[in-house]
């Protein structure tokens, strides 16, 4: 399970989504909810630590129409778009 809960703001004040190591499927229903959450143009940082994050979080980011700023396993800088 992530620690949605324990997100807490980056040191640039963004808001951050720490999945830990949780698989792919629940991290990712996860992330839609956090995002949810967020204002439009929100920039958030995401860490995941699961092996399939550097593929499902950019295949993720084009499904919903996010844009992914930048992706270094584990962490990944998503922009909320206008929805």
């Amino acid at each position: 399970m992530s620690s949605r809960e324990d997100n807490t703001s980056s040191e640039n004040g963004n808001p951050v989504f720490d999945g830990g190591d949780t698989g792919c499927g629940e991290l990712l229903l996860d992330l839609l909810l956090f995002m949810k959450e967020q204002p439009s143009g929100s920039v958030v940082t995401v860490r995941a630590l699961d092996p399939g994050a550097p593929l499902e979080i950019p295949a993720w980011c084009r499904l919903t129409n996010h844009q992914l700023l930048s992706s270094e396993h584990p962490t990944y800088v998503i922009k909320r778009t206008v929805q």
